[in-house]
Order: structure tokens, then sequence, then C-alpha cells
């Protein structure tokens, strides 16, 4: 299939805070905010992170409020504080230097189907993004120290779509623009999962030889343009998230 060419972007620059901040507020409104709780990080090149701080919802941070933290989770910059569940993101960031970017909260549905053992099914094409990236950690944690957060890296490996039984979710990418996709597209998934099991049906798959190139095909096209309309309509619609 032929790569359409790039849309018309988002019309100027972005600082990581101010994109973090877009992601938070886009993510939540997919679904993925349980009022104060969750993070999302983004690993800096010297070990540390920038991240959402305790105390403030998704839906309302702004740029300003983005703090950062060093490898260990201590805050370096900013006015606000993390909980002990930052060990999350540093254990997993250390562990996955290809995890860029680590989304985790509670969605709805998500948690949903952690709480009934159920793995999300691959269901709708733009699932496969997933293909051969999900896990499931059976065995429910609090993650409140490095000891945990490592026990939780060892679990997750490398999966990209992960679900914590009993808890909530984990999504994982490289870049900002495939982290807003991939957790729009883990939730909706999870979503078309549970609504098969509630109406009665066994969900049919999507082949596992189909999977593969629509995986491929997913990731060349879909992160960007994702990233980009969800950003100028927020902008549009909540410009004081950039302030």
């Amino acid at each position: 299939m032929r790569e359409p060419r790039p849309g018309p972007g988002i019309g100027r620059e972005l600082t990581v805070p101010q994109q973090l901040a877009c992601a938070l507020r886009i993510i939540g409104d997919e679904g993925w905010s349980e009022n104060l709780d969750g993070h999302i990080s983004w690993a800096t090149p010297d070990g540390g992170m920038w991240m959402n701080p305790w105390g403030i919802w998704w839906d309302e941070v702004r740029a300003s409020q983005i703090i950062r933290l060093d490898a260990d989770g201590n805050v370096v910059e900013g006015d606000w504080d993390v909980t002990g569940a930052v060990s999350i993101h540093t254990e997993l960031h250390r562990a996955r230097p290809d995890a860029t970017v680590i989304v985790h909260n509670h969605p709805y549905y998500a948690t949903l189907l952690s709480t009934m053992g159920e793995m999300p099914r691959m269901v709708h094409q733009n699932s496969c993004v997933f293909h051969d990236e999900l896990a499931f950690v059976n065995e429910y944690a609090l993650v409140e120290g490095d000891a945990e957060g490592q026990w939780l890296a060892d679990n997750v490996g490398r999966a990209s779509g992960v679900l914590l039984a009993h808890h909530g979710a984990i999504v994982t990418a490289s870049t900002i623009e495939d982290a807003c996709y991939r957790a729009a597209t883990f939730e909706r998934m999870c979503r078309f999962t549970y609504d098969n099991l509630a109406a009665g049906r066994t969900p049919v798959e999507i082949s596992p030889e189909q999977r593969a190139p629509l995986q491929k095909l997913l990731n060349e096209v879909t992160g960007r343009a994702y990233w980009e309309g969800a950003v100028r309509m927020l902008i549009e619609r909540e410009p004081e998230v950039l302030t």
C-alpha cells in the first residue's frame, strides 16, 4: 500500500513539557485518566525523565506543571512531586531503552479485563499494532519501591501493551506520537473485547498471518497522523495547555 503524504502538521514547534501536557489531556480524553492516578514519563538522554506530577489531574495539566526527575525518581526541576509508584517508570525505563515513553493508569475497559483475567483480543485491524507485543502480569503487586518496580519490569518483558491484574495497564513506545496512538488503540481494543464477551459472543480474532503486515502499516502511518490531529484540535479547544 502506498504511504500517504504527511498532513498539515501542528503548525508550531512544541517543547517536551508542552508535548507531554498535550499527551496527558489527549489520552485522558481517550479514557485513560482516573482522577489523580497515573503518569506518563518521557525518558531523557541523561537517564532521567519528564513526568506529570501527583496532585494535578490529567485533564487540567499545563506545560509549566510538568516536572523533571533523575534516574532514581527524585524531582530535580518543578514545583510538585510524585508518589512511590514512580518506580513503575524508573525501573521499566532502566530495563527497556526502547521504551522512551511509558503510559500507566487505570483505563476503564483495560482495568475491567484485568479483573477478569481476560487478554484483549485482536478483533479489529488497528489492534494489530500490538501483534506479538501483549502481556498480562497475572499477579497483583503494589509497586511502591525499586524492588517491586524491578519485579514488574521483569514481568513486562518486551511487551508494549500490558494488563496488570486488578490494577490497570501500561503502554510503551519510542515516541510520544506512537505512545498516544497506542494508548488510545489499547483501550479501544479492550472495549471491543469486553463488548463481545458481554454480548455472549466469542471474539473472532484476525488470523496471525494477517497481523504482521497490518502491524507494519500501522507503525508506518498512524502515530504521527493521530498525534498531529489530536494536538491541533486540543490547542484549538484548550490553548492554556501550552502555558
